[in-house]
């Protein structure tokens, strides 16, 4: 990937959960969200569709972080579950940053 790209999304994905961690999605504009990553709305649009395709991205890249990060050495979910649990509490507490960020007013 081009070292521009690269960074241009991560500085969307950083905007992203700062605003995230302030307010619903439903709440964050492209606009503020642009403000805050120093990117103009077409280098946004040029990435993603809107607000709600960036988010269903950086979950779908939070889902497989979390899963690529369990050993696959042993096959232990069902012959050792407790194994398995382990190694699933040790993934998500490494993406909790992004799953705090990406879910905390889901219920809201």
């Amino acid at each position: 990937m081009d070292k521009r790209v690269e960074k241009t999304q991560n500085a969307i994905k950083e905007a992203f959960m700062e605003l995230r961690t302030k307010k619903p999605m439903e709440k964050i504009t492209v606009t503020e969200l642009c403000k805050l990553a120093c990117i103009n709305k077409s280098t946004f649009y040029d990435h993603y569709e809107d607000i709600y395709t960036l988010s269903e991205r950086l979950e779908i890249e939070t889902v497989v972080r979390i899963i690529e990060s369990i050993p696959r050495e042993l096959d232990y979910t069902f012959e050792n579950p407790e194994v398995f649990t382990k190694e699933l509490s040790i993934a998500f507490a490494k993406n909790m940053p992004y799953l705090c960020g990406l879910w905390r007013f889901a219920n809201a």
